[in-house]
C-alpha cells in the first residue's frame, strides 16, 4: 500500500518554534574557559615548499610531528623518496591544487572566531567527559579528500572541505545534496560529532539501536554547541525539520509495519542512517537520515520523561531498548 505524506505546514511551524532556543536541559555551565589556537598545517605546508633550504625543511618538518606523515603519505599518498620534496612541490603546483590552496587560506586567513568557539565546546566537552582527551586542533588543506582527520588527542580539520554550497570547484567533487554539508556553518558541529563519537564508542547492531545512538549524538551536540536546535545538530535546513515533525507518525509507522525497527541488515539500516538525496525507505520527498531524526525525538521524550539534564545523559547506562519503552515514544 502507497503511504502518502502531507506537510502541514502550520503544525509544523507550531512545533519547530516550540523546540528552539537553548533550553536548561541542554545548558552546559562551564567556569574556567582555556584559549584554543588552530596550529596552521596548512600555511606551514606552502612555506616549506617556497623554503629553499633543506635543512630548514627539515625542522618543519619535525614541528608538525607524527601528522606529516598522515597527511603526505596517506591523504595526499606521496611515498617518503629522496625526491619527495619535488612530488610535493609538484601537487601545489597543479592549476585546481593551487586554487584551492589561495580560495582556501583565504576563505579562512581569521581563525579568531573558530578558535573561541572551539574554546568554549572544548570546555562544555571536559564538563561532560571529565576524564576524557583533551583535544588540540589543526589545519589543513586536503584538495577535498577528508573533512577531518583525527588520531589520539589531534582532530585537523580540512578547511577546503567547508568553502560554502556554492563553492564552485565543489560541483566537480561533489553529488547536488551533499553541497549543503560543505558550509562554513557546519564546521564546528562536524568537529563537536567527532570529539562525541570518539568518546562514546559503543556498538551498535539495530536500527534502533542505531538511531538512539545517533539521538544521544545529537542531543550532546547541542550542549557542546549551545544551541538547542535540531537543525544545527543534525545539519538539516528549517524546511527538511519541518517536513519531518509534520509526517513523524507516519515515518515511525513506516519503519514498524517495513518490519525495520529491529532490523541488523547494515543495508536497510544505511538507508535512514547514511547521507542520501533523501531516504529511500520512506520516499522521495523526505530528507535523509530521518533514523536520526527519530532518534532525537525519542532521547528528547525519554529525557523529558525521565528528568535528565545532558550530563545525566552521558552517564545514562540504560539499555537502548529501554530507553524507547522508557520514552513513551508517542510519534505526533
Amino acid at each position: 500500500m502507497k503511504v502518502k505524506y502531507v506537510l502541514s505546514i502550520g503544525i509544523a511551524v507550531l512545533l519547530l518554534l516550540a523546540s528552539c532556543g537553548v533550553s536548561q536541559r541542554h545548558h552546559v555551565k562551564v567556569g574556567n574557559v582555556e584559549p584554543v589556537r588552530v596550529a596552521r598545517f596548512d600555511s606551514l605546508i606552502c612555506r616549506y615548499v617556497d623554503e629553499p633550504d633543506s635543512v630548514h625543511r627539515c625542522k618543519m618538518k619535525d614541528e608538525t610531528g607524527y601528522f606529516w606523515g598522515i597527511y603526505n603519505y596517506r591523504l595526499l599518498r606521496l611515498s617518503d623518496m629522496p625526491d619527495f620534496y619535488e612530488g610535493l612541490s609538484a601537487f601545489l603546483d597543479d592549476s585546481i591544487v593551487s586554487q584551492i590552496y589561495a580560495d582556501a587560506l583565504d576563505e579562512y586567513a581569521d581563525m579568531s572566531g573558530i578558535e573561541a568557539e572551539l574554546a568554549m565546546m572544548s570546555a562544555r566537552y571536559r564538563k561532560l567527559f571529565p576524564n576524557g582527551r583533551k583535544y588540540i586542533f589543526q589545519s589543513h588543506i586536503s584538495a577535498f579528500k577528508m573533512p577531518i582527520v583525527t588520531m589520539d588527542s589531534l582532530i585537523s580539520v580540512s578547511i577546503d572541505c567547508y568553502m560554502g554550497a556554492d563553492y564552485p570547484l565543489y560541483r566537480e567533487r561533489y553529488h547536488e545534496y551533499e553541497l549543503p554539508a560543505h558550509a562554513r556553518e557546519c564546521l564546528l558541529p562536524d568537529v563537536g560529532e567527532v570529539m562525541l563519537r570518539n568518546a562514546m564508542l559503543t556498538t551498535q547492531n539495530s536500527l534502533l539501536e542505531y538511531m538512539i545512538y545517533e539521538g544521544i549524538v545529537a542531543h550532546l551536540l547541542c550542549a557542546l554547541l549551545d544551541d538547542d536546535s535540531v537543525t544545527t545538530a543534525l545539519r538539516y535546513t528549517a524546511e527538511q525539520e519541518a517536513w519531518c515533525v509534520a509526517n513523524e507518525k507516519k515515518i515511525w509507522s513506516t519503519i514498524v509495519e517495513r518490519g525495520d525497527l529491529f532490523t541488523y541488515d547494515k543495508v536497510v539500516i544505511g538507508k535512514y542512517i547514511n547521507p542520501a538525496p533523501f531516504t529511500s525507505t520512506i520516499n522521495q520527498d523526505s530528507p535523509a537520515r530521518v533514523g536520526r531524526w527519530v532518534g532525537w525525538r525519542i532521547v528528547q521524550q525519554y529525557m523529558e520523561k525521565q528528568g535528565l539534564t545532558v550530563e545525566e545523559l552521558v552517564a545514562d547506562t540504560t539499555p537502548f531498548i529501554e530507553i524507547l519503552r522508557l520514552s513513551d515514544y508517542n510519534a505526533r
